[in-house]
């Protein structure tokens, strides 16, 4: 937290503090009364504002940073171009090839350690190195060992990305589960993959869509960054961003951006929808 913000709620707080009667009531009902999406809208506007004043001032010049209303302008062309959509399937589909293959690793690693828990210590490791790898060391290696024209790079880093993450929301949502109803499994003779099915996955499913939720945009990123390494391959969100960077094309460039962000983002709602689905307990809703 920032000095202003903290400056920012103690104002907040004081003035909540020393009105009195009616004056209390109005202040904190209509801090309370604020809707989430109008903090949304406040906070992208402020955004919009400071982007617009950086663009017509300290890159006036240079032209580095494009006006929103310049990239606004070639963001509602590329929304009816056939090649960016050509581009985002492409990515995507690597990058939910990654997403499924790295998320299946993850799982197995959680399953294994709660059948035999000595392997705790090896499976968290394991996940620790996906994650400290450095990408940009470990991608051209891949693309070596893979063909020319083949995505296996961008797979492999989509994969590489959402790993660490899974591990750790299993392991904490399966760890969570009572110990009373494990007893009871244990009692009436069951084994671990009894209390697995019976209690710890249900116990377990916030967690674990959280995490989910959580690698969509890790993987999306990782089949990006996959694009830069790749030999034979001319589509993708990385490929056009390469484009993009070798012709100083700043306006493209910001589009790309927010292209890849509103793909990324929209990944992240779909997996927190349907996490708010399957497990409505999760956030005090019922069926």
């Amino acid at each position: 937290m920032t000095d202003f913000e903290r400056e920012l709620g103690g104002s907040i707080a004081l003035g909540a503090e020393t009105a009195r009667g009616g004056a209390r009531r109005r202040m904190l009902g209509a801090i309370a009364g604020i809707p989430p999406w109008a903090g949304a809208i406040i906070g992208i506007v402020i955004l919009i504002a400071v982007w617009w004043l950086v663009a017509a001032t300290l890159f006036h010049v240079t032209g580095s940073v494009p006006t929103p209303w310049q990239v606004a302008r070639h963001l509602a062309g590329a929304l009816v171009d056939p090649v960016y959509w050509e581009a985002i399937g492409a990515t995507g589909g690597a990058a939910l090839w990654g997403y499924v293959w790295g998320n299946l690793i993850a799982f197995f690693l959680a399953f294994i350690v709660l059948v035999a828990p000595w392997f705790d210590g090896l499976a968290t490791q394991l996940a620790v190195v996906c994650s400290c790898i450095p990408i940009t060391a470990i991608a051209p290696i891949v693309t070596l060992l893979s063909h020319p024209g083949s995505r296996a790079t961008s797979i492999f880093l989509a994969a590489l990305s959402v790993i660490f993450t899974t591990v750790v929301g299993s392991l904490l949502g399966l760890r969570a589960a009572s110990p009373t109803q494990l007893d009871v499994i244990s009692a009436y003779g069951g084994g671990r993959l009894t209390q697995l099915v019976k209690v710890r996955f249900t116990a377990a499913l916030p967690s674990i869509m959280a995490a989910l939720k959580i690698a969509a945009p890790a993987a999306f990123l990782g089949s990006v960054l996959g694009e830069y390494f790749l030999i034979g391959v001319d589509k993708g969100l990385g490929i056009m961003l390469l484009a993009a960077q070798a012709s100083a094309n700043s306006v493209s460039l910001w589009t790309l951006a927010l292209i890849s962000g509103g793909v990324a983002g929209l990944a992240y709602w779909i997996i927190g929808l349907v996490g708010r689905l399957v497990s409505p307990w999760s956030t005090g809703e019922q069926r």
